[in-house]
């Protein structure tokens, strides 16, 4: 139940991101369709391995097609990965689209669910993928009603490192495209004791996977 909860609340925080942002970026009319954004979305959709590192793909969950259709969103990664030795689950959402509706709306402002609620400030913290490359994410604390904790992180990129920006509305305004990637990790008690990041190992093997598959955008 505790873990049916987790899901549905991600995926709530993750509609109210995208949703709103469609609003705000519909307001602007910045984007078309560039070829490179054609060649990122035939990229992104070759999609990730179900296997990456110790994690292996639990689930799969495509968006609504009234969604896609309102973001403008060519493609998109929506999963729940699991950890076969601790048990760790996290689930990943990496979305393309115009930096219009992709870059505001952030999920401490849009987080909605009332098992939930925010237990501290974001900060940014650096991740090295597997291939050596370097990236910064927020990440935001969030505790349930039960005492435990989830931990939110996400950040943009324009085809090279994800980045996590201040104002990425108008740092990313007038690019061709913009990915967007979200994913949560809640507190596993088995291993809490240990030096053992979730977040971190699947991060280091998931974007050195994902790095091959985007595509740059242009002005």
């Amino acid at each position: 139940m505790k873990n049916q909860r987790i899901i549905i609340a991600f995926l709530v925080l993750l509609l109210c991101t995208i949703c709103g942002g469609w609003l705000q970026g519909g307001l602007t009319n910045r984007w078309g369709s560039p070829s490179n954004s054609d060649r990122a979305a035939d990229e992104l959709r070759r999609g990730i391995p179900v296997e990456i590192g110790n994690w292996r793909m639990r689930s799969e969950m495509a968006f609504p097609d009234e969604v896609v259709r309102l973001l403008q969103c060519p493609a998109h990664i929506s999963r729940v990965y699991e950890h076969q030795q601790t048990g760790d689950v996290i689930r990943v959402a990496v979305i393309l689209g115009p930096p219009g509706p992709i870059s505001v709306h952030t999920p401490e402002i849009c987080y909605s669910s009332r098992d939930f609620k925010l237990s501290g400030d974001r900060r940014k913290v650096a991740v090295k993928d597997a291939k050596g490359n370097e990236h910064t994410l927020w990440d935001v604390p969030f505790e349930d009603l039960d005492g435990g904790t989830m931990r939110v992180l996400y950040g943009w990129s324009p085809g090279t490192a994800f980045e996590a920006a201040q104002r990425p509305r108008f740092g990313y305004g007038g690019m061709s495209h913009l990915y967007k990637l979200q994913l949560s990790v809640s507190s596993n008690t088995r291993f809490q004791s240990t030096q053992f990041d979730a977040a971190d190992d699947f991060l280091a093997n998931f974007l050195a996977q994902l790095k091959p598959l985007m595509v740059e955008a242009s002005r």
